[in-house]
């Protein structure tokens, strides 16, 4: 093993899944694995939720390939090619959003898929307006297609009025199928956790859980966080008052002092963010916060490790005070952003 690595437990997994089907009752999961199990693992991560959830989900065929499981698949993005349509396991399950891709189905052979309805993201999917005409069309000239479900996605959970208002615009799209088609689905984990939308959402059969699963989101729903990073110190050096450390001699030495190296840095993670604001005044007073208010991303034993400079590539330089060379310490990074070939142990106690 590495000496920077990522530890998954297994167990607060489940417990995040019992916690999702208490807030959702009787209603089917789709397990979210898509982007590597949002970073911790696909192969792993996948057969560990293979027996606890009702269908896995994927962004792609390609990502499917990866899932060793008779689990039903649902590959999330109608954006499919003719030759995806040639895969013969009978547990994946298309999405499909218009005419065009019907004919590229190949006739002699059946296939099990869920319609994707846009109401209001515009990114994909059939108008709510056409979905009769197309459900129609496929169960005329097209008895190889099993409609299985028909789903959208909610996409901006933190504006309860729009989103309440597009779940209204779905529920009237699709209330003459339920009951006839099985899994009708809008919730994603934003909306798992949210009552109101929740309760709003009642009429669907499934929800789809992805980083609530991880424990990215939900925290005062129980929702537990999945995994953390931790890093052994691999060197240490002495560096005596008035010399410079790390590129571009961005820290000078005050007083004599022991600095350790640890095996993380940018590609894996360390010292990027993901900015998500759309708002001018909100990035700067986030970026005067930052300048005066230092995060602390290094840990050892609950207290903060200062780094030296900046984060290197594959490197970090960090202030040895109150730090051993044999301490363990942990790295707040997020999965979502770090590299994908991290070393990752997988508790279950």
């Amino acid at each position: 093993m590495s000496n920077f690595w990522c530890e998954v437990d297994l167990k607060k997994l489940n417990d995040n899944i019992d916690v999702i089907k208490k807030l959702v009752g009787n209603k089917k999961i789709i397990g979210v694995i898509k982007g590597d199990a949002y970073g911790l693992g696909i192969e792993k991560i996948s057969e560990f939720l293979s027996n606890k959830i009702d269908i896995l989900a994927v962004a792609t065929k390609e990502e499917s390939e990866k899932v060793y499981s008779n689990t039903d698949i649902l590959l999330l993005s109608p954006l499919c090619c003719k030759n995806d349509f040639n895969d013969e396991r009978e547990n994946l399950i298309f999405s499909i959003d218009n005419e065009k891709i019907l004919d590229e189905i190949p006739k002699d052979r059946d296939k099990r898929v869920h319609i994707y309805v846009d109401t209001g993201m515009n990114r994909m999917g059939i108008k709510p307006n056409r979905l009769d005409y197309f459900i129609n069309l496929i169960n005329k000239d097209y008895k190889n297609i099993k409609i299985e479900g028909i789903y959208t996605h909610l996409h901006n959970c933190k504006n309860i009025k729009y989103t309440l208002n597009q779940v209204n615009i779905f529920k009237e799209t699709v209330k003459k199928y339920i009951g006839e088609i099985p899994n009708i689905h809008c919730m994603a984990s934003s909306a798992i956790i949210n009552d109101e939308i929740r309760k709003a959402a009642e009429f669907t059969t499934v929800v789809r859980a992805g980083n609530i699963l991880y424990g990215y989101i939900g925290f005062n729903k129980g929702i537990k966080k999945t995994y953390e990073y931790y890093a052994n110190i691999i060197n240490t050096y002495k560096v005596v008052k008035g010399e410079h450390i790390g590129y571009s001699a961005l820290f000078k030495a005050k007083e004599d002092m022991n600095i350790g190296i640890i095996e993380c840095g940018n590609v894996h993670g360390l010292g990027t963010t993901r900015e998500t604001s759309n708002n001018l005044l909100y990035d700067i007073f986030r970026l005067i916060y930052r300048k005066f208010k230092k995060r602390h991303v290094i840990f050892c034993e609950g207290k903060a490790v200062n780094i030296i400079g900046k984060p290197n590539m594959n490197i970090t330089i960090v202030d040895m005070k109150n730090v051993s060379k044999n301490s363990k310490l942990r790295i707040d990074i997020s999965p979502i952003i770090s590299e994908g070939s991290i070393d990752k142990i997988y508790n279950i106690e």
